[in-house]
Parts: C-alpha cells; sequence; structure tokens
C-alpha cells in the first residue's frame, strides 16, 4: 500500500473525501501517516484550536504542542504504543488547547491501518469536544444555546431591527427543592410552552440553562412590542400557577437588548442579554430592563475595580492609604481624637486613578475584601494612635467597620490585638456603626458587642438622624456616644425648624446619658452654635479635612503655633 497520506484512496480522493465529510459533521476527521510523521485535519480544527494548518507535516511535533501539558506523558506513550504495533484502536480522553491556549476535554478515536508488511501505517479516525453543548432539550422540547448561536450567524443581511429578551424564572432553585427536580422540570416545560403560545410572526424561543430562555425577533421597530409580549407571558404564567391550584408561585424577569447588538459578535451580544437579566432581576421580581450602555459601562468598570482591588489586596493592600479627620473637643476647640478614613489609588493603563469611598467601598463590601482591607486600615489606625499619644496622651482613634467584618471576619479578636500589640487603653479605640448596620441586632452582632462592652472598646453610633434614630436603639446599645449626620448637622442651620429638632434630639440623647459628636461643622458660627447647644465633640471642614498621617500630624500633632486648639 502506498505509504503517502492520501495512499488509502488514491491520489486527492483521500483529501477530497476528508473536506466533504468534515462538512457533514461537528467532529474532526484526522488521517495520520504514521511512517511518515504527516497528518491531514479538517480545516474546522485549525478553527478550533492550537494548529497551524491542516497538511500537518511534523505531527509529533505539533500535535505535542497542541496537547495540554498535564496529558502529553500519557498521549505520548498511547502513540507510542500504536506505533509499536501493541495498539491497534485509539480512544482516549485528554484535552487540547484552543485558539485562547485554554484546555478543551475530548475524546479521540481511531483505527490503525497496516501495511503489506503488517506494521501500522495509517492511524484513521475521529476528535470530538466531549463538553459540547447539546443542540436542542428535551425537557422542554426547544432549541439549544448552540441553535440560538447558529441562528444569529446565519443572517445573510446585517440585523438592525427587532430584540432579544432573555427570560429567566424568578426563584427557580426554591421549586426544585421543595418539589423535586422532576416537578421542576415539569415548570420548565410548562413555561416553555405559556411562552411559545405568546410568540408571533417570526419570533423564535430557545432554552438556553436551567431556568433561562431567549426569545429572537428580528422584525420588530418598536420596544412597546417587547413589553407586550413580557405582559403576555406573565398572564400566560399566572394561568398555569392557576391551573396547578397554587402549588407553586412563581413569576419571570427579562432583559431586553437591540438585536442589532448581534453584529458586535455573538459574545459581546451574549455578555450584554445576561447582564440584562440580572438588571432585571435586582430590580425586584417580574421586572423587565431595557439594555442602557451607561449601566453596563458601570458594571464594567466595577468589575475593572473589584480585580484591582484583589490585586492590591494580594500584595500587601498596595493602593490603600488612610486618612485621618479631626475630632475636637466643643468647649476647648482641643484635638482630641480622629477618624480613620480608608482611602484607595487604583493603578490603570493609563496611570493611577484616585477613587471615591462611595465607589469602592460597596465593591469591598460585596466581594468580602472588605475584611483583609479593613484590617489594614485599624493596623495603621492603631499604630498611628500611639504615636499621637506621645503629644497628646488622650488622643483616641476611631475606625469604622461594617456588617460583613462582624459576621465573617472575626474582627472583634482583630480590634482587641491591634490595641494590644500597640499598648493602647481599650478606650482609644472608638468602633463606629452606621445605625442600618446593626439594627438587625442578630446573635452575631450582639456577641461582638458584648465583647467590646467587656473590654472597655468604644461603640460610636454614625450617621444618626438619617435612619430610624431612636432613643430606644441609643439605650439598647449603650454606646460611647452618638455623632449627627452631616447633612442633618447642614439643614439644621439653614433652616429654623431643623435647628430646633436638631437641639430638642441633642437634649434627648444627653438626658439619657449620652455624649454627642456633630459632624459637618464648616463654618465658625457653626461652631459657636454648637457650643451654645452644648455638643460634646465636632468634626467638618472648618477644622480640617480628611489627610494623609504626616500631613495630620503636622497640622494637628506637631505645629507649635496651632497647637491642636481652635
Amino acid at each position: 500500500m502506498n505509504k503517502d497520506v492520501y495512499g488509502i484512496l488514491g491520489d486527492l480522493t483521500a483529501e477530497i473525501l476528508l473536506e466533504i465529510i468534515a462538512e457533514c459533521m461537528d467532529d474532526y476527521l484526522y488521517v495520520i501517516d504514521l511512517q511518515n510523521n504527516k497528518m491531514e485535519i479538517s480545516q474546522s480544527a485549525l478553527d478550533r484550536f492550537m494548529i497551524s494548518e491542516t497538511h500537518v507535516r511534523n505531527v509529533k511535533q505539533e500535535i505535542m504542542s497542541v496537547v495540554y501539558e498535564e496529558d502529553r506523558t500519557m498521549f505520548a506513550k498511547h502513540m507510542q504504543a500504536v506505533m509499536d504495533g501493541k495498539e491497534k484502536v485509539h480512544d482516549i480522553h485528554y484535552r487540547w488547547l484552543d485558539k485562547n491556549g485554554l484546555p478543551v476535554w475530548v475524546n479521540c478515536r481511531g483505527v490503525v491501518i497496516d501495511d503489506e508488511d503488517g506494521k501500522p501505517g495509517y492511524l484513521v479516525g475521529c476528535l470530538n469536544e466531549t463538553g459540547n453543548q447539546r443542540r436542542a432539550d428535551n425537557v422542554t422540547g426547544l432549541l439549544g444555546g448552540m441553535e440560538f448561536c447558529a441562528y444569529l450567524r446565519s443572517q445573510k443581511k446585517p440585523v438592525t431591527t427587532g430584540f432579544l429578551m432573555h427570560i429567566g424564572i424568578d426563584d427557580f432553585a426554591t421549586v426544585n427543592e421543595t418539589h423535586g427536580s422532576n416537578y421542576g422540570d415539569y415548570v420548565l416545560k410548562s413555561v416553555a410552552d405559556c411562552m411559545k403560545e405568546c410568540l408571533s410572526g417570526n419570533q423564535r424561543l430557545y432554552h438556553l440553562v436551567a431556568d433561562q430562555y431567549v426569545i429572537v425577533d428580528l422584525d420588530s421597530t418598536s420596544m412597546d412590542d417587547a413589553i407586550q409580549l413580557k405582559k403576555k407571558i406573565g398572564e400566560k404564567i399566572d394561568e398555569f400557577i392557576i391551573s396547578e391550584k397554587y402549588e407553586v408561585v412563581f413569576s419571570a424577569s427579562a432583559g431586553v437588548i437591540d438585536a442589532s447588538t448581534v453584529a458586535e459578535g455573538y459574545e459581546e451580544c451574549r455578555k450584554k442579554f445576561e447582564f440584562s437579566l440580572k438588571k432585571a432581576k435586582r430590580m425586584g421580581k417580574n421586572n423587565i430592563y431595557f439594555y442602557r450602555q451607561e449601566d453596563y459601562e458601570k458594571f464594567q468598570r466595577n468589575g475593572r475595580i473589584i480585580s484591582a482591588l484583589r490585586s492590591s489586596i494580594a500584595n500587601g493592600c498596595e493602593g490603600f492609604e488612610v486618612y485621618y479627620q479631626p475630632i475636637v473637643d466643643c468647649v476647648s476647640g482641643r484635638v482630641i481624637g480622629a477618624e480613620a478614613l480608608m482611602r484607595y489609588t487604583m493603578v490603570t493603563e493609563e496611570g493611577k486613578e484616585w477613587l471615591s469611598p462611595v465607589e469602592f467601598i460597596p465593591l469591598l463590601e460585596k466581594t468580602g475584601l472588605i475584611i483583609p482591607a479593613g484590617r489594614f486600615v485599624l493596623d495603621e489606625a492603631a499604630k498611628m494612635c500611639r504615636e499621637i499619644q506621645q503629644y497628646i496622651p488622650e488622643f483616641s482613634v476611631n475606625v469604622n467597620i461594617s456588617c460583613y467584618q462582624i459576621e465573617h471576619g472575626k474582627i472583634a479578636d482583630k480590634i482587641l490585638t491591634a490595641v494590644r500589640d500597640n499598648g493602647l487603653m481599650p478606650d482609644r479605640i472608638c468602633i463606629e456603626m452606621t445605625e442600618s448596620g446593626f439594627m438587625d441586632m442578630t446573635p452575631v452582632f450582639c456577641k461582638f458587642r458584648k465583647v467590646l462592652e467587656e473590654n472597655g472598646i468604644q461603640f460610636v453610633i454614625d450617621d444618626f438622624g438619617t435612619g430610624y434614630s431612636n432613643l430606644h436603639c441609643i439605650s439598647d446599645m449603650n454606646p460611647g456616644y452618638v455623632k449627627m449626620d452631616k447633612d442633618f448637622t447642614a439643614k439644621a442651620m439653614s433652616c429654623e425648624r431643623d435647628y430646633e429638632l436638631f437641639k430638642k434630639i441633642i437634649e434627648m440623647v444627653h438626658s439619657i446619658g449620652i455624649r454627642i459628636c456633630v459632624e459637618g461643622i464648616e463654618k465658625e458660627d457653626w461652631h459657636l452654635k454648637m457650643k451654645e447647644l452644648q455638643a460634646d465633640y465636632l468634626q467638618g471642614y472648618f477644622f480640617g479635612k480628611p489627610c494623609e498621617k504626616k500631613k495630620f500630624m503636622e497640622e494637628f500633632v506637631c505645629n507649635p503655633h496651632n497647637n491642636g486648639v481652635w
């Protein structure tokens, strides 16, 4: 038999046959000339994997480079057995690298054809991805994500009208948990049937994953059509729920994007309609959200910030700083403490970007990164407090903490350690929390509060006047003092009615033996009014803006002309 790669079926016949068959299947066909170290493989494999050409002239080198590193030893051992005639069938699972260098599980099957001397001549077979998605779903009877993608790519003209509606069942996990997966499958099919009844014209419905579907409409010229379609689907689902005698009660949310987005490519299209559904669900159940570029850009920016925060914390909290704002005694005007405030500078391709705490702190809490970042602030603040006590012995530092730190970060232990390691008196560290942070009074919070109390660490209620602001809450918490919110202060300084309310609150808080710190003092006459109201402590731009440690030391601690007094 001819040992050339085309020798099996004659000149060119194998190549032509390979191309014809490859067009009719998803698998990747190949013929390997074992004796001449050559291979012919489907063009589709070249498009999918890290192969340089369909006519491979050095199989050992080319294939070994596309095999995932961890699988190369196993693959080489098996291929050697084929070459030695010990294996007549090739059937192994291993990984190839795709165009992005990511491993893809494949099943490679083939048979060995011997030459006239009985030696291994050719290995002929096919390779298929074992992780491929199904083209259709037997539960709902709908085509799946691959067919959805294929339909979008099959459009011969640019898509300029219509919409894609990504639909998800709200709290579907609860259905499976309470009624089992069989009933859950029944609900999935029933919802699909409800949606099919609502379709019109050329609208198409696909089942993506689990409880998620997508409706494609390439003809509509108005988003009102999407609103009406969502309304019809909701009504049909309600009819189904009633027919089931309320065995389960659920709704569906939908994210809608303009169908012209497909011009940006399937991956970008998928990202945007997945984002839209998540946005709809965050708005509450049974909602519809229409894609807005500014919302998506904010979502992407948050992703970049989170990535930068992770990197910074992994590198010893690089980019994080602690700023300090002075807290003064209302009567004497002397600096008696400072609030420690977290600041962050993000490194970007364009350079460094200072981020507002309003932007990055919620992301720290969302990701749990507030635990290491908060510990960094606590440690830095405790060290700073110890240094300043050389100049102001009664100096204390306030540190803000969140519920997440209490519930997941063992923050009470970290506070006690910071106090002990820096040789501080316990009451020199003040822990601040907003009212909303502890209103639930969970067992974990109550235990935390007890630890602080037993160890003499002050607890401060922050932003008083913006939340519930009730004396019962203050009495239960027994804080060292409460801080009046700066916005409340500004209103009181410009409105007689708010001023009278402000005055009464101070009197009531004092009546139960709790001290008051007023935030947001921006002018000297505001300072004088606070003296009249007999506030205990003051904080605000009139005394000093938040600044880095070095500047704070120079301006408020070591300055002989100021000497910490206003």
